[in-house]
């Protein structure tokens, strides 16, 4: 009797889901979607893109270090006044 209950809720509660949840969906066969981004033109402008937007950000840094240095090292120049002053 038990076994009867189980495969007639089993059976209501597959009658009562909704079709879609049953459908799987396969994406076709064609390389139409994602076709530009596998293109090679479109990876060397990319990677073209990135190398630039390295250097520049690279270079920014560079020149944020040199100012720094440069405080620095004026910084240093003063003290160095100062000790010698004292002497």
């Amino acid at each position: 009797m038990s076994v009867l209950r189980t495969t007639s809720t089993a059976r209501l509660i597959a009658l009562r889901a909704p079709a879609p949840m049953f459908v799987r969906n396969y994406s076709p066969d064609t390389r139409a979607e994602g076709a530009t981004a596998s293109s090679t033109s479109f990876k060397e402008r990319e990677q073209a893109s990135e190398s630039k937007y390295i250097k520049e950000h690279e270079a920014q840094k560079l020149k944020a270090a040199k100012e720094k240095l440069a405080h620095a090292q004026a910084e240093v120049d003063k003290q160095q006044k100062i000790v010698d002053g004292q002497k």
